[in-house]
């Protein structure tokens, strides 16, 4: 038996790998534009050798080796706080060796208080800026610069542009397309939540739902109950992973076979619901005669020699109706009317009988 209890565990992990990739686009892309604003303001400066080894090992080998770290860390997530730390302790140590030029810190300081703050919110936005103090300390500490520009040159504002445009761009872009990520999970849940998890089709509580709106609407409407004949059997002799199969392939014929406006539930077991709005008795009858004919035709899952056969139950709405149960009652009854009959057949629920059933009502 599997330990459940390191389901949360790994849950945990995989939220903290899709943040570690999700991360590691922007970081790489903000290096090389923030390296570029970095290096432009350096080169204004007396900046000794070890300082431009710094910079360029940064710049190609920084975002690769966080990436790294955090996949093959226990927790992703907190070595990727780990990571953003060492952004605003290095973000802080390029502050003082630029000697604070104004439009690069200002580049640096936003990209890096973009980045705490979209992934911790305020708290790690107030930690990055005490980091970025820290770092600018330790950076002034070893390579003591004067006083700081209040202009920036000409190619410093040049070399910054980049940063000040891509960066905001690609986080935007980023955003975008998790904004989308986020509407698909939705819509999946969505689907999730009606839908039948073996046939696809919709799950009996939304296409009862949808039955429930129908009958308050003017226009005309039939809806069917099918239930596979001796279906038990089916199980008993194959196995419930036959029978499964089966039920699938009747959900694919059905879907095959009836018009795109139908809507097709899973009623319960072996016994599937169909609204047909905008049809007469008449057309809907029609229809589910042919699938019939086609059930029979249709080729079944192995070790089946023949696909099982089914018994119908139409109902058309009615004016004097009170409630949709009424309708699925009707439906219902005329079902059991088929199997009662021999089964293979459909029957229609006749209005005499709508009007005992508002009498027993």
């Amino acid at each position: 038996m599997p330990n459940t209890l390191l389901d949360p565990l790994i849950e945990q992990r995989q939220r903290g790998l899709r943040l570690a990739r999700r991360i590691y686009p922007p970081r790489t892309l903000g290096l090389a534009a923030g390296g570029l604003c970095i290096g432009s303001a350096l080169l204004t400066l007396s900046t000794p050798p070890w300082v431009w080894l710094l910079w360029a090992l940064q710049i190609t080998g920084w975002s690769h080796l966080a990436y790294w770290r955090a996949k093959r860390h226990s927790s992703p997530y907190h070595a990727e706080r780990q990571n953003l730390g060492i952004d605003s302790l290095l973000g802080g140590f390029w502050l003082a060796a630029m000697h604070f030029n104004l439009l690069p810190t200002i580049v640096v300081l936003s990209m890096i208080s973009l980045n705490n703050i979209a992934v911790g919110g305020t708290r790690l936005l107030l930690r990055g800026i005490g980091l970025l103090a820290l770092g600018s300390l330790f950076g002034m500490w070893l390579i003591a610069p004067g006083a700081p520009p209040v202009i920036p040159t000409a190619s410093v504002l040049l070399c910054s542009l980049p940063m000040l445009i891509a960066y905001p761009l690609a986080i935007g872009y980023i955003t975008y397309l998790q904004a989308r990520q986020l509407s698909q999970q939705k819509r999946n849940l969505t689907d999730l939540s009606r839908t039948d998890g073996l046939t696809g089709l919709y799950n009996r509580r939304f296409w009862e739902a949808q039955v429930a709106a129908e009958q308050i609407s003017d226009s005309p409407a039939v809806i069917a109950l099918i239930d596979l004949d001796f279906f038990k059997r089916i199980n008993d002799e194959h196995g419930h992973g036959v029978g499964d199969e089966t039920l699938r392939e009747l959900a694919t014929l059905l879907r095959r076979s009836l018009p795109a406006h139908f809507l097709l539930g899973r009623y319960g077991g072996e016994e599937f619901g169909i609204l047909m709005p905008a049809t007469t008795l008449a057309q809907a009858e029609a229809a589910l005669r042919a699938f019939q004919q086609r059930l029979h035709r249709h080729t079944p899952p192995a070790p089946l020699a023949r696909m099982p056969t089914c018994s119908i139950g139409v109902a058309a709405k009615a004016p004097h109706m009170a409630s949709h149960e009424q309708w699925l009652l009707q439906a219902d009854q005329a079902l059991y009317a088929a199997k009662g009959a021999g089964r293979d057949r459909l029957e229609v629920a006749s209005s005499a009988a709508s009007r005992s059933l508002l009498d027993l009502g």
